[in-house]
């Protein structure tokens, strides 16, 4: 009869080992601040927010959760950062991986996915008025882009074309980005400008206990199109039972994979239960596409 465990551990990063390639290296890092309105399980309206990473190099651009990019520099990261990254549905974007593709790596518990499809660079129509974000003189741009108006800020002052999510393609830094409806915002914060690896992990191999063992168990990514993987999100997210039962899709973890992960925040004292690091949820919040086609 197998025995439940529960693994009691400080980060997700000490009981995994990730397989990666290096793509390149990026000459900077723009920081954004990524935030969400939406309402939590009472209808209370609710503003979700996480920093975001984008690397861009040799025509590829990375977005992804900015405490990943921190936990890549082996930097101090927050457990809890990991579990807003899963209750806003926040995965790491590969644009131009591979060439003229969209690779978007993404967890939804209890499984990992990739998703693949063409690049579709947005068509934006440069709009009249000046801003200024952090100190840069910024244009103003419109577009619609996978059923989502945007109206943007970028700045000529940095030579670079790139943005946060899969925006990019103006003749500048993205400096602000937000739907017309102001659901989702994209604001620029930082820029660190440090060379570091572009790197796109391929699998992960967990330490997951069997009986009294630990043995070592490699956990793939699963391969859908970016349809089919969209479509699946709305149907499960979109559900009204999500709100109260942030899981009632999938099988309850201690029968089903007969262990959990319990990972605590040193600064906060908070808990994260994860299965293969992929973070377990119970406290959702209503789902936002970034994309409606």
């Amino acid at each position: 009869m197998k025995k439940f465990l529960t693994i009691m551990l400080l980060s997700v990063a000490m009981a995994a080992e990730a397989q990666t390639d290096t793509l390149c290296h990026s000459a900077f890092t723009a920081v954004y601040l990524y935030e969400c309105k939406t309402v939590d399980a009472d209808g209370q309206p609710v503003v979700d927010s996480l920093f975001l990473a984008v690397q861009a190099a040799d025509g590829i651009t990375k977005c992804f959760p900015y405490n990943d990019y921190k936990r890549q520099k082996h930097e101090r990261d927050d457990i809890i950062d990991t579990y807003k990254a899963a209750q806003m549905h926040v995965g790491t974007i590969f644009m131009n991986y591979p060439a003229g593709r969209v690779t978007v790596q993404e967890e939804l518990y209890p499984y990992r996915y990739q998703t693949d499809e063409a690049w579709r660079a947005p068509e934006w129509t440069l709009t009249e008025g000046e801003d200024s974000v952090m100190g840069y003189l910024c244009q103003k741009a419109s577009t619609t882009y996978n059923g989502l108006t945007w109206h943007a800020c970028y700045t000529e002052e940095v030579a670079s074309s790139i943005g946060p999510w899969k925006l990019g393609g103006l003749p500048g830094l993205i400096t602000r980005a937000s739907d017309d409806k102001g659901v989702h915002t994209f604001t620029l914060c930082g820029l660190l400008r440090e060379e570091q690896p572009v790197l796109l992990t391929e699998y992960v191999t967990w330490i997951v206990p069997e009986g009294p063992r630990f043995v070592r168990q490699r956990v793939d990514f699963q391969k859908k199109s970016a349809a089919d993987f969209l479509a699946y999100k709305k149907k499960v997210l979109g559900s009204s039972r999500y709100l109260k039962d942030p899981t009632y899709y999938a099988p309850d973890a201690m029968n089903a994979f007969g262990y959990v992960e319990k990972h605590y925040s040193g600064a906060s004292g908070s808990s994260v239960n994860s299965v293969a690091g992929v973070v377990i949820l119970n406290k959702a919040h209503q789902y936002q596409p970034l994309e409606k086609e």
